[in-house]
């Protein structure tokens, strides 16, 4: 809504196209559990954003929230989906290249509007893993022939700071989330 309202204020004004601090988040339960860390930062970096996730969710399983959010007037969008994915890919309920596909699909959305990608963990001592690692070389080939998408590496935040992680090593403390913020409020700075 708040989208929309800029949009609108924007265009009687005169100007043409969508305000250039606008932000449309779609994720999974690292979103909902961050929600207030990671919309603080992006506040404070200048970015007005809503977040549309669920707990549990894949990429296939939020296509049509990605499709809204194509659709919502931001300038730019961020997908912190690929958790479950990942986990799913460990259990043998899909596969990495079924997973490359919903990627493209997802990514196909926003045209050529930039896109901010979260990347997963992928150590294998945690429940990434493997499958993680999978997800993560998917987004890093859609991005070596995507421009307009960037990668956020929690996967490298994770790296040097495990200790932004909570007992059941998926989830984040609020420190962890307050870097993730970060780190995406970092990375959108590509899209301006």
């Amino acid at each position: 809504m708040l989208a929309v309202a800029l949009l609108a204020a924007c265009s009687s004004s005169g100007a043409s196209g969508p305000p250039k601090s606008t932000v449309s988040i779609v994720g999974d339960s690292l979103s909902v559990l961050g929600d207030a860390q990671i919309t603080d930062q992006l506040s404070q970096a200048g970015w007005k954003s809503s977040i549309s996730a669920f707990a549990g969710v894949n990429t296939l399983e939020q296509m049509p929230i990605l499709a809204e959010a194509a659709h919502s007037g931001s300038f730019a969008f961020v997908v912190e989906l690929g958790t479950n994915d990942g986990h799913q890919i460990l259990k043998g309920e899909t596969t990495p290249t079924a997973e490359r596909a919903q990627i493209a699909a997802a990514l196909d959305l926003f045209g050529t509007r930039c896109v901010v990608w979260v990347n997963v963990d992928d150590d294998p001592a945690r429940p990434g893993g493997t499958g993680g690692g999978s997800m993560n070389q998917a987004l890093a080939a859609e991005a070596a022939r995507r421009p307009n998408l960037h990668i956020a590496s929690l996967r490298d935040l994770l790296a040097v700071h495990p200790e932004y992680l909570v007992s059941d090593q998926v989830h984040l403390t609020d420190a962890g989330y307050v870097a993730l913020g970060q780190l995406i409020a970092t990375t959108l700075g590509a899209c301006r």
